[in-house]
């Protein structure tokens, strides 16, 4: 069952999409939660406003470390596939922290 998240004026002003708007305001009403997100856009808004932001590959990287999957590096690869746009840099970011490079 979906949850009916209140969007934030300060949030709305942003003009995001409206996945993003749902995510950070309820990030933003819930202390300790943070937004998953991947938007450049919405990562903006959520450094301006102080909410803490998590990205896909950062959920792989917990995945891997809490022994959820075996490798972020096939993972990273579908995303990209399905068109996921990630730096090279970000990449071998996400690998080294993964402990994959």
């Amino acid at each position: 069952m979906p949850v009916e998240v209140a969007i934030s004026s300060e949030i709305a002003a942003w003009d995001l999409g409206a996945g993003e708007s749902a995510v950070l305001s309820y990030s933003m009403q819930h202390a300790g939660y943070r937004a998953v997100i991947d938007d450049a856009a919405a990562r903006r808004c959520a450094r301006a406003l102080g909410i803490a932001t998590l990205g896909t590959g950062g959920v792989l990287v917990l995945a891997k470390r809490q022994g959820l999957i075996d490798s972020v590096d096939e993972r990273l690869k579908r995303l990209q596939e399905a068109g996921l746009w990630l730096s090279e840099s970000i990449i071998v970011m996400l690998k080294q922290q993964a402990g994959e490079e």
